[in-house]
Protein backbone atom coordinates (compact mmCIF):
# COMPACT_ATOMS: atom_id res chain seq x y z
CA UNK A 1 0.00 0.00 0.00
CA UNK A 2 1.43 3.56 -0.85
CA UNK A 3 0.71 6.06 1.62
CA UNK A 4 2.72 9.12 2.14
CA UNK A 5 2.91 11.14 5.83
CA UNK A 6 4.11 14.39 7.33
CA UNK A 7 3.74 14.88 11.12
CA UNK A 8 4.72 18.35 12.92
CA UNK A 9 5.03 18.67 16.86
CA UNK A 10 1.94 19.28 18.24
CA UNK A 11 2.69 22.58 19.85
CA UNK A 12 1.61 25.83 19.04
CA UNK A 13 2.23 29.58 20.37
CA UNK A 14 1.00 33.10 19.26
CA UNK A 15 2.74 35.40 17.23
CA UNK A 16 1.88 38.40 15.76
CA UNK A 17 5.43 39.74 14.36
CA UNK A 18 5.78 39.41 10.72
CA UNK A 19 8.10 36.57 9.96
CA UNK A 20 10.22 36.49 7.01
CA UNK A 21 13.28 35.04 6.20
CA UNK A 22 12.79 31.92 7.48
CA UNK A 23 13.36 28.73 5.06
CA UNK A 24 12.51 25.35 5.15
CA UNK A 25 10.35 22.87 3.96
CA UNK A 26 6.54 24.24 3.74
CA UNK A 27 5.42 21.96 6.79
CA UNK A 28 8.38 23.61 9.11
CA UNK A 29 6.80 27.17 8.24
CA UNK A 30 3.20 26.75 9.40
CA UNK A 31 2.24 30.44 10.05
CA UNK A 32 -1.98 30.68 11.06
CA UNK A 33 -4.24 33.08 11.53
CA UNK A 34 -6.84 33.24 13.53
CA UNK A 35 -9.33 35.94 14.61
CA UNK A 36 -6.52 38.44 13.57
CA UNK A 37 -3.70 36.39 15.47
CA UNK A 38 -1.22 35.00 14.40
CA UNK A 39 0.19 31.44 15.47
CA UNK A 40 3.07 29.71 14.83
CA UNK A 41 2.51 26.10 14.30
CA UNK A 42 4.90 22.93 14.90
CA UNK A 43 8.55 23.25 13.93
CA UNK A 44 8.51 26.93 13.86
CA UNK A 45 6.76 26.93 17.25
CA UNK A 46 10.07 25.05 18.62
CA UNK A 47 12.52 27.04 16.45
CA UNK A 48 11.06 30.29 16.32
CA UNK A 49 9.15 30.48 19.40
CA UNK A 50 9.49 30.94 23.30
CA UNK A 51 6.96 28.64 24.95
CA UNK A 52 5.34 26.93 22.71
CA UNK A 53 2.66 24.57 24.11
CA UNK A 54 -0.47 22.18 23.95
CA UNK A 55 -2.90 21.42 26.60
CA UNK A 56 -3.12 17.69 26.90
CA UNK A 57 -5.68 15.80 25.62
CA UNK A 58 -7.35 19.02 24.59
CA UNK A 59 -10.73 19.09 23.47
CA UNK A 60 -11.89 19.67 19.48
CA UNK A 61 -13.74 23.24 21.11
CA UNK A 62 -9.77 24.73 22.57
CA UNK A 63 -7.94 27.02 20.25
CA UNK A 64 -4.96 24.60 20.12
CA UNK A 65 -6.61 21.48 18.81
CA UNK A 66 -8.45 23.76 15.97
CA UNK A 67 -4.94 25.05 15.23
CA UNK A 68 -3.25 21.62 14.88
CA UNK A 69 -6.27 20.35 13.00
CA UNK A 70 -6.23 23.50 10.29
CA UNK A 71 -2.23 23.01 9.75
CA UNK A 72 -2.77 19.57 9.26
CA UNK A 73 -5.63 20.01 6.54
CA UNK A 74 -3.18 22.63 5.25
CA UNK A 75 -0.58 20.09 4.78
CA UNK A 76 -3.34 17.59 2.95
CA UNK A 77 -4.32 20.01 0.87
CA UNK A 78 -0.66 21.56 -0.27
CA UNK A 79 -1.97 24.36 0.99
CA UNK A 80 -4.48 24.62 -2.48
CA UNK A 81 -8.38 24.85 -2.00
CA UNK A 82 -10.46 21.47 -2.52
CA UNK A 83 -11.96 18.50 -1.61
CA UNK A 84 -11.56 16.30 0.82
CA UNK A 85 -12.80 13.01 3.09
CA UNK A 86 -11.59 12.62 6.70
CA UNK A 87 -11.37 10.28 9.06
CA UNK A 88 -9.86 11.36 12.62
CA UNK A 89 -10.21 9.87 16.21
CA UNK A 90 -9.25 10.13 19.88
CA UNK A 91 -8.20 7.43 22.81
CA UNK A 92 -10.80 5.66 24.40
CA UNK A 93 -10.75 7.53 27.50
CA UNK A 94 -11.65 10.66 25.48
CA UNK A 95 -13.24 9.23 22.30
CA UNK A 96 -17.51 9.52 23.33
CA UNK A 97 -16.62 13.23 25.66
CA UNK A 98 -14.95 14.75 22.27
CA UNK A 99 -16.70 12.56 19.03
CA UNK A 100 -19.26 14.71 18.72
CA UNK A 101 -17.39 18.04 19.52
CA UNK A 102 -14.99 17.23 16.75
CA UNK A 103 -17.63 16.28 13.82
CA UNK A 104 -19.28 19.87 14.88
CA UNK A 105 -16.33 21.60 13.99
CA UNK A 106 -15.15 19.78 11.03
CA UNK A 107 -18.84 19.70 9.51
CA UNK A 108 -19.57 23.31 8.73
CA UNK A 109 -18.05 21.15 5.41
CA UNK A 110 -16.28 24.78 4.28
CA UNK A 111 -13.52 25.28 6.51
CA UNK A 112 -11.36 27.98 5.68
CA UNK A 113 -7.81 28.99 5.89
CA UNK A 114 -5.38 31.77 6.37
CA UNK A 115 -1.37 31.23 6.84
CA UNK A 116 1.84 33.06 5.81
CA UNK A 117 2.11 31.86 2.48
CA UNK A 118 5.78 33.17 2.35
CA UNK A 119 7.87 33.33 5.21
CA UNK A 120 11.06 34.04 3.45
CA UNK A 121 10.85 37.64 1.79
CA UNK A 122 7.09 39.08 2.39
CA UNK A 123 4.83 37.43 5.04
CA UNK A 124 2.19 37.25 2.21
CA UNK A 125 -1.15 36.11 3.68
CA UNK A 126 -3.29 33.70 1.45
CA UNK A 127 -6.19 32.59 2.69
CA UNK A 128 -8.15 28.78 0.75
CA UNK A 129 -11.16 26.97 1.28
CA UNK A 130 -11.35 23.56 2.24
CA UNK A 131 -14.74 21.07 1.51
CA UNK A 132 -14.75 18.62 3.49
CA UNK A 133 -17.38 16.01 1.77
CA UNK A 134 -17.09 13.33 4.60
CA UNK A 135 -15.96 13.44 8.00
CA UNK A 136 -15.63 10.25 10.84
CA UNK A 137 -14.69 10.18 14.14
CA UNK A 138 -13.22 6.66 15.54
CA UNK A 139 -11.34 5.43 18.88
CA UNK A 140 -7.69 5.84 17.95
CA UNK A 141 -7.25 2.11 18.63
CA UNK A 142 -9.73 1.03 15.66
CA UNK A 143 -7.22 3.28 13.38
CA UNK A 144 -4.31 1.07 14.36
CA UNK A 145 -5.71 -1.76 13.72
CA UNK A 146 -7.52 -0.96 10.56
CA UNK A 147 -3.84 -0.46 9.53
CA UNK A 148 -2.39 -3.83 10.54
CA UNK A 149 -5.24 -5.70 8.80
CA UNK A 150 -5.85 -3.19 5.60
CA UNK A 151 -2.33 -1.56 5.38
CA UNK A 152 0.01 -4.55 6.69
CA UNK A 153 -2.56 -7.25 5.03
CA UNK A 154 -2.48 -9.22 9.17
CA UNK A 155 -4.89 -12.13 8.99
CA UNK A 156 -6.10 -13.42 12.08
CA UNK A 157 -5.72 -12.76 15.45
CA UNK A 158 -3.42 -10.43 17.00
CA UNK A 159 -2.50 -7.86 20.59
CA UNK A 160 -2.17 -4.27 19.77
CA UNK A 161 -0.58 -1.54 22.00
CA UNK A 162 -0.32 2.09 20.77
CA UNK A 163 2.18 3.77 22.82
CA UNK A 164 1.51 7.16 22.53
CA UNK A 165 2.51 10.24 24.40
CA UNK A 166 -0.53 11.28 25.83
CA UNK A 167 -1.88 7.53 26.40
CA UNK A 168 -0.95 4.25 26.03
CA UNK A 169 -3.88 2.48 24.40
CA UNK A 170 -4.33 -1.74 24.18
CA UNK A 171 -6.65 -4.15 22.59
CA UNK A 172 -7.08 -7.94 21.33
CA UNK A 173 -8.71 -7.72 17.69
CA UNK A 174 -9.84 -10.83 16.33
CA UNK A 175 -11.21 -11.60 13.17
CA UNK A 176 -14.91 -11.04 14.06
CA UNK A 177 -14.40 -7.75 15.90
CA UNK A 178 -12.54 -5.62 18.65
CA UNK A 179 -12.36 -7.46 22.45
CA UNK A 180 -13.69 -4.50 24.33
CA UNK A 181 -12.95 -6.51 27.31
CA UNK A 182 -9.07 -5.94 26.29
CA UNK A 183 -9.58 -2.52 25.37
CA UNK A 184 -7.57 -0.17 28.21
CA UNK A 185 -6.38 3.48 28.05
CA UNK A 186 -3.80 4.11 30.77
CA UNK A 187 -1.03 6.88 30.90
CA UNK A 188 1.46 7.14 27.96
CA UNK A 189 5.24 8.12 27.88
CA UNK A 190 4.74 11.86 29.32
CA UNK A 191 5.03 9.87 32.26
CA UNK A 192 8.21 9.19 32.15
CA UNK A 193 8.83 12.32 30.24
CA UNK A 194 7.68 14.22 33.34
CA UNK A 195 9.95 11.88 35.86
CA UNK A 196 12.55 12.90 33.69
CA UNK A 197 12.08 16.70 33.98
CA UNK A 198 11.71 16.40 37.68
CA UNK A 199 14.63 14.48 38.12
CA UNK A 200 16.84 17.40 35.57
CA UNK A 201 15.20 19.99 37.45
CA UNK A 202 16.82 19.12 41.36
CA UNK A 203 20.04 19.66 39.31
CA UNK A 204 19.71 22.37 36.91
CA UNK A 205 17.79 25.68 35.89
CA UNK A 206 15.90 24.60 32.87
CA UNK A 207 14.36 27.95 33.02
CA UNK A 208 11.49 28.08 30.49
CA UNK A 209 11.92 24.51 28.65
CA UNK A 210 8.35 22.73 28.90
CA UNK A 211 7.30 19.12 28.87
CA UNK A 212 7.16 19.51 25.33
CA UNK A 213 10.09 21.06 24.86
CA UNK A 214 11.79 18.22 27.39
CA UNK A 215 10.14 15.65 25.38
CA UNK A 216 12.31 16.84 22.43
CA UNK A 217 15.49 16.09 24.01
CA UNK A 218 14.03 12.85 25.77
CA UNK A 219 13.47 11.30 22.15
CA UNK A 220 17.15 12.98 20.50
CA UNK A 221 18.71 11.20 23.55
CA UNK A 222 20.60 14.21 24.61
CA UNK A 223 20.25 17.73 26.27
CA UNK A 224 22.09 21.36 26.46
CA UNK A 225 21.81 22.82 30.31
CA UNK A 226 23.95 25.47 31.28
CA UNK A 227 25.55 25.43 28.50
CA UNK A 228 26.90 22.13 28.27
CA UNK A 229 25.70 18.89 26.41
CA UNK A 230 24.58 16.44 28.68
CA UNK A 231 23.98 12.95 27.21
CA UNK A 232 20.36 11.27 28.33
CA UNK A 233 20.25 8.03 26.83
CA UNK A 234 21.28 5.89 30.18
CA UNK A 235 18.64 8.42 32.25
CA UNK A 236 16.13 7.86 29.67
CA UNK A 237 16.42 3.68 29.58
CA UNK A 238 15.90 4.13 33.31
CA UNK A 239 12.92 6.06 33.07
CA UNK A 240 11.42 4.12 30.01
CA UNK A 241 11.70 0.67 32.47
CA UNK A 242 10.32 2.42 35.21
CA UNK A 243 7.69 3.57 32.73
CA UNK A 244 7.11 -0.15 31.80
CA UNK A 245 7.37 -1.50 35.31
CA UNK A 246 4.75 1.10 37.01
CA UNK A 247 2.29 1.91 34.58
CA UNK A 248 2.71 -0.44 31.33
CA UNK A 249 2.94 -3.97 32.99
CA UNK A 250 0.62 -4.12 35.33
CA UNK A 251 -2.01 -2.54 32.43
CA UNK A 252 -0.61 -5.45 30.29
CA UNK A 253 -1.31 -7.82 33.45
CA UNK A 254 -5.18 -6.46 33.66
CA UNK A 255 -5.63 -6.42 30.09
CA UNK A 256 -4.67 -9.71 28.92
CA UNK A 257 -5.87 -13.03 30.52
CA UNK A 258 -4.26 -16.60 29.44
CA UNK A 259 -7.10 -16.90 27.80
CA UNK A 260 -6.44 -14.42 25.67
CA UNK A 261 -2.96 -15.87 24.58
CA UNK A 262 -4.56 -18.90 23.30
CA UNK A 263 -6.23 -16.69 20.64
CA UNK A 264 -3.42 -14.76 19.38
CA UNK A 265 0.51 -15.21 19.43
CA UNK A 266 1.46 -11.60 17.86
CA UNK A 267 1.93 -8.35 19.77
CA UNK A 268 2.03 -5.45 17.39
CA UNK A 269 3.04 -2.14 19.37
CA UNK A 270 2.77 0.87 17.43
CA UNK A 271 2.80 4.79 17.98
CA UNK A 272 5.76 6.67 18.77
CA UNK A 273 7.47 5.41 22.08
CA UNK A 274 7.48 1.45 19.62
CA UNK A 275 10.34 3.64 18.40
CA UNK A 276 12.49 3.30 21.21
CA UNK A 277 14.17 -0.17 21.20
CA UNK A 278 15.09 0.15 24.82
CA UNK A 279 10.90 -0.19 25.60
CA UNK A 280 10.36 -2.42 22.93
CA UNK A 281 12.85 -4.86 25.08
CA UNK A 282 10.73 -4.67 27.86
CA UNK A 283 7.74 -6.12 26.23
CA UNK A 284 9.96 -8.69 24.64
CA UNK A 285 11.34 -9.55 27.89
CA UNK A 286 7.64 -10.45 29.38
CA UNK A 287 6.53 -11.81 26.96
CA UNK A 288 9.52 -13.98 25.39
CA UNK A 289 8.57 -17.30 24.26
CA UNK A 290 4.61 -16.43 24.50
CA UNK A 291 3.97 -13.54 22.36
CA UNK A 292 5.79 -12.43 18.52
CA UNK A 293 6.85 -8.30 19.26
CA UNK A 294 6.46 -6.85 16.01
CA UNK A 295 7.18 -3.18 15.03
CA UNK A 296 5.80 -2.24 11.96
CA UNK A 297 8.50 0.51 10.23
CA UNK A 298 5.37 3.15 10.33
CA UNK A 299 4.50 2.44 13.74
CA UNK A 300 4.88 6.09 14.58
CA UNK A 301 2.07 6.71 11.88
CA UNK A 302 -0.42 4.04 12.27
CA UNK A 303 -3.00 5.77 13.52
CA UNK A 304 -3.38 8.20 10.97
CA UNK A 305 -2.66 5.42 8.28
CA UNK A 306 -5.48 3.72 9.72
CA UNK A 307 -7.39 6.76 9.60
CA UNK A 308 -6.69 7.53 5.75
CA UNK A 309 -7.76 3.90 4.46
CA UNK A 310 -11.22 4.54 6.65
CA UNK A 311 -11.04 7.74 4.28
CA UNK A 312 -10.51 6.03 1.34
CA UNK A 313 -13.50 3.80 1.73
CA UNK A 314 -15.83 6.61 1.30
CA UNK A 315 -13.97 8.24 -1.48
CA UNK A 316 -15.43 6.26 -4.37
CA UNK A 317 -14.12 4.71 -7.65
CA UNK A 318 -10.97 7.00 -8.30
CA UNK A 319 -11.31 9.30 -5.94
CA UNK A 320 -9.02 8.01 -3.01
CA UNK A 321 -6.18 10.98 -3.74
CA UNK A 322 -9.24 13.14 -1.77
CA UNK A 323 -8.99 10.32 1.55
CA UNK A 324 -6.72 12.19 4.44
CA UNK A 325 -5.72 10.35 7.89
CA UNK A 326 -5.93 13.19 10.72
CA UNK A 327 -3.77 11.90 14.17
CA UNK A 328 -3.83 15.13 16.71
CA UNK A 329 -1.32 13.35 19.34
CA UNK A 330 -0.42 14.98 22.09
CA UNK A 331 3.76 14.93 20.79
CA UNK A 332 3.11 14.92 17.17
CA UNK A 333 0.34 15.94 14.39
CA UNK A 334 0.13 13.31 11.42
CA UNK A 335 -1.12 13.76 8.33
CA UNK A 336 -1.28 10.34 5.91
CA UNK A 337 -2.73 10.85 2.17
CA UNK A 338 -2.97 8.15 -0.86
CA UNK A 339 -0.04 7.88 -2.92
CA UNK A 340 -1.91 6.62 -5.48
CA UNK A 341 -5.29 5.41 -6.64
CA UNK A 342 -6.74 2.77 -4.45
CA UNK A 343 -10.29 0.47 -5.09
CA UNK A 344 -11.41 -0.35 -1.45
CA UNK A 345 -14.98 -0.10 -0.28
CA UNK A 346 -16.73 2.22 -2.80
CA UNK A 347 -19.76 2.63 -1.23
CA UNK A 348 -21.10 3.63 1.68
CA UNK A 349 -22.80 0.23 2.69
CA UNK A 350 -19.75 -1.59 1.81
CA UNK A 351 -17.93 0.50 4.55
CA UNK A 352 -20.62 0.07 7.25
CA UNK A 353 -19.80 -3.75 7.13
CA UNK A 354 -16.23 -3.19 7.16
CA UNK A 355 -17.37 -1.36 11.18
CA UNK A 356 -17.73 -5.40 11.94
CA UNK A 357 -14.26 -6.58 10.84
CA UNK A 358 -12.21 -3.84 12.52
Amino acid sequence: MNFKSLSIPSVVERYNQPLINVVSDPEKCIQLYEAGAGYLIGDLALTQGYAPYRNLNSSPAEADYQLLAKAGLLMASGAKSGELVLTTGFPYTTYELYKQQAIDFFTPRDIFIEFNADTYSSNAHKRIQLTVRHVEVMPEILGCIMAVRKGLKQQGNFFIVSLGYGTCETGLSMDTGLITRTCMSVSGLRYAVNNLHAELSKSYNLGMKNEHMVNQSFQNGKIVLDRKRKDLIDIRRNHLANYYDEILSPTLKKAFIDSDFEKADTLYLVGGGAKYAELVDCFKNEFDGVLDIVVPDTAENMASLGYCLRSAQWCGPGHSNQAVGLDIGNAYTVVSQVHQQMELANTYEEAQVLNHSL
